[in-house]
């Protein structure tokens, strides 16, 4: 099976919580956090799903390298799959 995940990944050290991501989601995939960073900004989370890898969200963050879009493709084991879900998944949301 071959399969492609995308999803972002937030710098919550770095972001500023302007929600540019948030709004700039088409499939409304980032949240903002209900926790602060150590700079005391509201930071944007990704909601661990819904993400189709369109880079809106990185093209409307005005902070550089504080949000990323990971692209795996050609992912052919289910199980392998599967997993990299699951951490993304368990890193995102509130």
């Amino acid at each position: 099976m071959t399969e492609e995940i995308s999803y972002p990944v937030i710098n919550k050290e770095i972001c500023k919580g302007c929600q540019r991501c948030i709004v700039g989601c088409p499939q409304n995939a980032i949240v903002l956090s209900d926790e602060m960073n150590n700079a005391g900004y509201q930071f944007a989370v990704y909601s661990g799903d819904g993400c189709t890898g369109c880079k809106d969200c990185y093209f409307t963050c005005p902070e550089p390298l504080a949000l990323e879009v990971h692209q795996l493709k050609n992912i052919r084991n289910d199980n392998v799959a599967k997993m990299i879900k699951a951490k993304v998944a368990s890193q995102g949301g509130n």
